[in-house]
């Protein structure tokens, strides 16, 4: 972790006039830094510096924000922007061009150095730098491949840079956007070109925990497929291959999401070269985000270890000196099954909160819940606290309920040296390939059918996450009478909602999906309020002014890059 720490942590200075102009390097050139055995690395690792970091990810507030699923109690935050519909070219909020881009950039620097520039190495033979050389190309591959994932999710097509450019090359400036099928292309060639380098572990081993491996680009690779497949990108009667597919029809689309399938079913069948499984899911959902390393994350973002993040989200009687941050509403409460996996219907508050998915208090600080051996009191009157609603504008909940998911219930801030922990925002994890594997399967064969071998069914896929996540396969009444795609397709989603809720999934989700309408509507929270032995419960809208767009399905393209390069066309709408 300390290697990878300096990874994602590195200071860069960049001087750039568009979106693909910068140096990377302003105190050494390219032959000084490759050819030396102390410098070469870095070049590299400034590359993974790109990589878009998911908490507290805008503004102070997590993405879910502008989602259903959550609610900044940062008044100002812009996130609010996002989900109020307030966003414009000049100011789209969320984006990712411009880090994606330097990403690119620096990708290529490195694999062009790393091709032409001789490198000597301490007791390495030729055969050995070689080697190496190749296993950091591989790394730019898949890093370049995500750059351009996100890329694609954001916008659809956008230009595809493949070579090295140096400031104010021509043929840059006059690069267009390609078409949604040529990137989807070219980021599986990436993806392909990366596994043909790399190992199944990293480089350095446990060291180098978090580079990029074949396991990695192999799950770019299926989170693309998935992508393409999906509604937004196979509109019917669509003529603009910027943003989709052009008419796709029935038969294409299938064949899109057999081709998921296969790559995500890659990847859950991964095997080292003793013929072990390379991923599993980790037995503890409450302990996944803060157990480093562990035997799911596939690509993530990790950080030092800090207390930052508790400090932020914990309730504020918890919390050093903040609290509140995003915070789950009650739409996201309503959305998880009882025990067994039956859907749950809004009951007494008495009663609301026992009964449940296990990963529901794992997830949710709800009235009278326990952050470890601390209670949390959300409610008003005769016992209440600074927890309550709204009781401090910024730090209080404003919805009810506080966000239990990703902190370290260990970090105590009463005590004179709190304790740290690692935070690891995950990118793609087995739970999601799961998942994406038990959609595209369904999409593709419907929820009982493995023509192709694979191992495994739409539901069966299912229901592996449900069983780590504590449901007995036996006596889960999750998928019970569920027979059609349609209705698997409901229970995926919902399954997708819960399993991965604040990992930045729901908010790109529901627009592959052509879900937006479900970002058209309030959210709401709870209000309990006691006043001796009796208690008074209301539900309440926490923001009225949600609003969606069919615009939004994609994201503008800034202004100040078509200002730059004219010649790239924005997305409709905006």
């Amino acid at each position: 972790m300390k290697k990878y720490t300096i990874l994602t942590f590195l200071t860069v200075t960049l001087f750039s006039c568009n979106y693909m102009d910068e140096f990377p390097y302003d105190w050494a050139q390219p032959e000084d830094v490759f050819s030396m055995e102390q410098n070469y690395e870095r070049p590299i690792n400034q590359a993974y510096s790109y990589l878009t970091e998911g908490f507290n990810r805008v503004n102070g507030s997590f993405l879910e924000a502008a989602t259903d699923d959550g609610m900044s109690t940062i008044s100002n935050s812009t996130v609010h922007r996002i989900s109020r519909g307030f966003i414009n070219s000049s100011s789209p909020v969320e984006s990712c061009w411009d880090a994606s881009y330097k990403g690119i950039h620096q990708a290529l620097f490195v694999q062009k150095s790393l091709a032409e520039i001789d490198l000597v190495l301490n007791k390495k033979t030729s055969q050995d730098v070689i080697a190496i050389k190749n296993t950091y190309s591989g790394e730019m591959y898949a890093l370049r491949a995500w750059f351009e994932f996100d890329l694609l999710r954001h916008y659809g097509g956008y230009p595809i840079v493949s070579k090295y450019y140096q400031l104010g090359d021509p043929e840059l400036t006059a690069k267009g956007r390609s078409s949604v099928a040529e990137c989807v292309q070219n980021i599986v060639n990436l993806c392909d070109s990366a596994a043909k380098y790399l190992d199944v572990t990293p480089i350095g081993g446990n060291g180098g925990y978090g580079r990029m491996t074949k396991g990695a680009a192999l799950a770019i690779k299926a989170k693309t497929l998935l992508f393409a497949a999906s509604p937004l990108f196979n509109q019917s009667g669509n003529s603009n291959a910027t943003i989709g597919y052009v008419s796709p029809g029935a038969a294409d689309i299938k064949a899109r999401w057999e081709a998921a399938a296969e790559a995500s079913a890659a990847v859950i069948n991964l095997k080292t070269s003793a013929g072990a499984a390379v991923y599993s899911l980790f037995a503890n959902y409450g302990t996944l985000f803060t157990t480093v390393p562990n035997s799911e994350y596939i690509l993530f973002v990790g950080a030092a270890k800090s207390n930052a993040l508790e400090n932020r989200q914990y309730p504020p009687t918890l919390s050093k000196n903040s609290g509140g941050g995003t915070v789950p509403t009650q739409e996201f409460v309503d959305a998880f099954t009882k025990s067994d996996g039956s859907d749950y219907v809004r009951g007494p508050v008495a009663t609301q909160y026992t009964g449940r998915d296990p990963r529901f208090v794992l997830s949710v600080g709800f009235d009278n819940s326990r952050y470890g051996t601390k209670p949390v009191y959300t409610h008003l009157g005769t016992g209440s606290t600074n927890d309550g609603l709204n009781v401090i504008e910024g730090v209080s909940t404003n919805t009810g309920y506080y966000l239990k998911k990703f902190l370290d219930l260990n970090v105590d801030f009463s005590k004179a040296t709190p304790a740290t922990a690692f935070h690891i925002t995950p990118l793609i994890r087995l739970g999601d390939v799961y998942l994406m594997y038990a959609e595209a399967m369904n999409e593709a064969y419907g929820p009982d059918l493995d023509p192709k071998g694979f191992g495994l069914t739409a539901r069966t896929a299912v229901q592996r996450v449900r069983t780590r996540a504590g449901f007995a396969a036996a006596t889960d009444k999750y998928m019970v009478g569920v027979t059609t795609t349609a209705a698997m397709r409901d229970k995926i989603k919902q399954e997708r909602r819960i399993e991965l809720a604040f990992e930045q999934q729901r908010y790109f989700d529901l627009r592959r999906w052509l879900d937006g309408s479900l970002l058209n509507k309030p959210v709401t929270g709870i209000s309990i309020e006691i006043a001796g032995t009796t208690t008074t419960t209301n539900y309440f809208t926490v923001d009225a002014l949600r609003k969606f767009e069919s615009r939004m399905y994609l994201h503008p393209i800034p202004l100040s890059e078509l200002r730059i390069s004219p010649q790239i066309t924005q997305n409709p709408g905006w």
